[in-house]
């Protein structure tokens, strides 16, 4: 019996709840992400680094909500601080003080964010990012990288998931290849597509587009296609292409805000943007995403500006009262060295296994984020990611479940994501079942 019909025989009642799901939701799951082959499992607890599917299975947790957990499952601080508030409401439609306590924290964290908005996800945050962008240059032109999800709003979802049989355009000048039906072709004529690491792809669209762009929106870290940390001077390079062309920069932090460093990327590289992007760490486990940077940009948003940002839910006080617990009493500066430590821990044990298994795959991380790249050598661009040994990553992820680990987000352009509840025990648990997973895969595939 392989590990995929061992996942089936030990998931019966989650086959059970997505046949349920599945007649009344779309795929039977809330984001397409979540799916996978033949169903997901679906879950009826969790707690810390742990959680349980309907069989009662337990399972350690890499993907941790595609790290939007970083305080763990259910942490009991961020918990008790939930419950606080909402005997006082969840919902107001008017300002209160925790949204400006939280606002005051990240611009502690991040110096580069004079003033900032909330939104309810990191979706709608680089969406406006990118408005605002627009809206401060007079200028129509988004470069975005290929590979890079920034979320599924028209203008950048593109290029976020080339396939290797699709005609993407040579390196130096990808094509812009459009991810979703119902996108008009106006939406996205004005999106282009450059490599990550590449500065030479990046002057070239400026130099094409010259006087055109508004902004170049990017992860100074990338984490889809696994996690591909930037090349020593690639960042700086890219800051001073940008000012050169008077182009804005946007660092999306939505997945390593807060995380890879108490300041994200902009302070782990030492990179000042003009805007940043934040969801996910911010919000404690609960819906919360921001968007902030130079007064003078963030003053353009109404009802100060023509920039126009609204949303109901917006700032409310259940989710930055969530968030502002997250960042000052879960995410303190010892536990970062702890998350750090366990990240490095990690790493360097999953590359002990592949080198002496002599197996084909890499190990790439930042921190506690990282990933197993089923390519033999570390990826610098998703391109070379993309040609990731697609069956063999299949029967590691049924593998590493069938065991009782999540080991990443249900793709292999998923990260896995290390949390401040995961432990040593943990870790080396993992690493025990991972070389048994990557054993058992060699003897049968290779």
């Amino acid at each position: 019996m392989g590990f995929y019909e061992d996942y089936i025989k030990r998931t019966p009642g989650s086959q059970k709840a997505a046949e349920r799901a599945q007649a009344i939701i779309p795929g039977g799951v809330g984001s397409a992400i979540q799916f996978w082959a033949p169903y997901p499992i679906y879950i009826k607890d969790s707690k810390g680094s742990r959680i349980w599917d309907m069989d009662g299975n337990e399972y350690i947790d890499y993907c941790m909500c595609y790290a939007a957990m970083v305080a763990g499952h259910a942490n009991p601080v961020i918990a008790e601080s939930i419950a606080r508030q909402a005997k006082k409401g969840t919902l107001y439609g008017l300002p209160s003080s925790s949204a400006t306590e939280l606002a005051e924290e990240i611009h502690r964290r991040y110096p580069a964010i004079d003033m900032l908005r909330f939104t309810q996800s990191g979706v709608e945050a680089t969406m406006y990012a990118v408005r605002l962008a627009r809206a401060a240059t007079h200028k129509d032109g988004v470069i975005k990288v290929e590979g890079a999800y920034h979320g599924a709003s028209d203008v950048l979802l593109v290029s976020t998931a080339v396939p290797t049989t699709t005609a993407a355009g040579p390196a130096w000048m990808p094509s812009s290849i459009v991810e979703s039906a119902g996108i008009p072709a106006g939406a996205t004529e004005n999106t282009f597509v450059v490599q990550f690491n590449d500065l030479e792809s990046l002057e070239y669209q400026l130099k094409k587009h010259e006087g055109e762009i508004a902004c170049f929106i990017l992860e100074p870290c990338m984490t889809n296609g696994g996690v591909i940390p930037p090349d020593p001077g690639y960042l700086k390079g890219v800051r001073e292409l940008t000012i050169k062309y008077n182009v804005l920069l946007i660092f999306d932090e939505v997945k390593i805000g807060a995380r890879i460093a108490p300041g994200g990327g902009a302070e782990k590289y030492g990179i000042t943007p003009d805007l940043i992007t934040l969801a996910k760490a911010i919000g404690g486990g609960t819906p919360l995403g921001a968007f902030g940077g130079r007064r003078e940009l963030m003053e353009l948003i109404t009802p100060l500006g023509p920039a126009v940002h609204f949303g109901t839910y917006n700032a409310n006080p259940l989710t930055t009262t969530a968030g502002l617990t997250c960042l000052k009493e879960v995410l303190t500066t010892e536990k970062y060295k702890e998350m750090d430590e366990l990240g490095e821990k990690y790493a360097s044990g999953l590359e002990e296994i592949i080198s002496r298994l002599n197996f084909p795959a890499s190990v790439t991380h930042e921190g506690p984020l990282g990933g197993i790249q089923f390519v033999p050598e570390k990826p610098h661009t998703y391109r070379e990611a993309n040609q990731c040994n697609k069956d063999l990553w299949k029967e590691y992820w049924y593998g590493m479940l069938s065991k009782g680990v999540i080991p990443m987000g249900s793709g292999w352009f998923e990260e896995y994501s290390i949390s401040a509840a995961h432990t040593v025990n943990d870790i080396e648990e993992t690493l025990n079942i991972t070389e048994d997973v990557l054993s058992s895969i060699k003897k049968k595939l290779l």
